[in-house]
């Protein structure tokens, strides 16, 4: 079934407005709701103690879900965590978007209470303002970066230096794109061990491809010459457990991968075409 005049124009629209509006980090939780949060009982007391740690309970759409809250004068000073993976699965929203903003909930509600030392009053408070100092810093490298933010040399420099301490040699090129839809899959990019060269599919230049899904092919082309493959029982191991293990650093691993997973069907078709829905 293909798009009707109507959904390729609202398809549209919604994308446009997307990209025209930037909507700050601290008013995404009036955008979409978390669930009903209730916290567990105080393990401190009124006692005078440098760290905090709560349970937490989660109710959103008929389900329960159990989380906790850490506060500690260590780095991370605040963490939070929901142990129900599934918990995710219920926003469109990515994961690190959803727990930044239930992490704001989950302090608004603590901050309220009478028995919190001064300690971790403290803690909390270091943590809101370097929390909003990041969000200016980070709306800074935005502007910075938006011109060149899928150019791919500027990409793999920056991506060496932090995860590879500039010990990748390779040359990173776009690769060819065919006029034709592939029919079963797709190849994000590739890596020749022999040239030394990265090539990068070109239909990930495409505006509704996330920034962070092309630094992950990138990045995981990358991890190839940093954990070469190996021959293991009479056959080459490539995504072996180190190689593996160095891709997970990239720090929009899941958000890029739980992109790929839901949108990897857009990619068949070749650049300005309308994909078809895909029925699951």
């Amino acid at each position: 079934m293909t798009f009707s005049g109507i959904e390729i124009f609202l398809t549209f629209l919604t994308a446009y407005l997307m990209n025209q509006t930037r909507i700050p980090v601290q008013n995404l939780l009036k955008t979409f709701s978390l669930g009903m949060l209730s916290l567990g009982a105080s393990r401190n007391g009124t006692q005078e103690v440098a760290e905090l740690t709560r349970m937490f309970t989660l109710k959103k759409n008929g389900m329960e879900y159990v989380g906790q809250l850490r506060i500690r004068p260590e780095d991370p000073i605040v963490k939070v965590e929901v142990f129900n993976e599934t918990y995710f699965d219920e926003f469109e929203q990515p994961e690190s978007t959803v727990l930044e903003n239930l992490t704001q909930k989950v302090l608004g509600k603590v901050k309220k209470e009478n028995e919190l030392s001064d300690s971790v009053k403290a803690l909390i408070k270091d943590y809101i303002e370097g929390q909003e100092l990041a969000d200016i810093e980070s709306e800074s490298i935005e502007q910075n970066l938006s011109e060149d933010a899928k150019d791919i040399d500027v990409m793999f420099d920056r991506l060496n230096r932090e995860y590879f301490d500039d010990k990748i040699q390779a040359t990173v090129k776009w690769g060819r794109d065919v006029k034709t839809q592939n029919k079963s899959g797709f190849r994000y990019g590739s890596y020749d061990e022999n040239k030394k060269l990265i090539r990068l599919h070109p239909r990930l230049k495409q505006d509704f491809v996330p920034v962070y899904v092309l630094e992950l092919t990138l990045y995981h082309e990358m991890c190839h010459q940093f954990a070469p493959s190996y021959k293991k029982n009479g056959s080459w191991q490539s995504h072996h457990p180190e190689f593996k293990k160095k891709e997970k650093e990239y720090r929009n691993f899941k958000d890029a991968r739980n992109w790929e997973k839901n949108n990897w069907h857009k990619l068949l078709l070749p650049a300005n075409e309308e994909p078809e829905t895909v029925n699951n």
